[in-house]
């Protein structure tokens, strides 16, 4: 994505001459704030829009078109695809609920929500073992959440019942669980 004003839709660029740029992705009404390739599906992007937005959008990017899309009610700020679950993603928000959203992807059922920073969470990482997620936010502090926490199955994605997935994930009706460490910057 080249550097744009906050009206700019995205565009996605082939790399591979001599083909022409693509058209832009005219959906966001904001800032592209987040943007999340999905591990299991080579041509799913996910991409986030600011306070004005507050849209989680699923983009086929074979075609341009977007696939999915869900109003969280607030500014999205970070975005991530669990590796342990294959149909799940965690978005981080800002103003007006600073909390993360835990998602089952493609009905974009909230899971569970997880609450405890007080300002923007600005950023997300997921742990080299796909289980935990560190959020770090305006109130100038990193939780870390384990959300992903798998349930008997040696690697490869799962859904919430312990087996590998196939083709979708079962439903997700574990919740997540709430922070297990906080950390303080100051």
């Amino acid at each position: 994505f080249p550097p744009a004003a906050p009206t700019t839709p995205p565009t996605i660029w082939n790399a591979t001459p001599p083909r022409p740029p693509p058209p832009p992705l005219p959906r966001h009404t904001a800032a592209v704030k987040a943007l999340a390739w999905c591990p299991h599906r080579p041509h799913l992007l996910a991409s986030g829009g600011g306070t004005a937005d507050r849209h989680i959008r699923f983009w086929n990017t074979q075609n341009g078109k977007c696939v999915k899309e869900v109003d969280t009610k607030s500014q999205v700020c970070a975005i991530k695809w669990s590796t342990t679950y294959k149909d799940e993603i965690i978005s981080s928000h800002g103003y007006s609920q600073n909390q993360l959203a835990l998602w089952q992807y493609p009905k974009m059922n909230k899971i569970t929500e997880l609450n405890g920073h007080s300002a923007r969470v600005l950023h997300l990482a997921l742990s080299p073992d796909g289980e935990t997620v560190a959020s770090a936010a305006g109130d100038e502090t990193l939780r870390f959440w384990k959300v992903f926490e798998r349930t008997g199955c040696v690697g490869g994605a799962m859904d919430r019942s312990g087996a590998r997935a196939s083709k979708s994930a079962s439903p997700a009706n574990a919740k997540a669980k709430r922070s297990i460490r906080e950390v303080n910057l100051r």
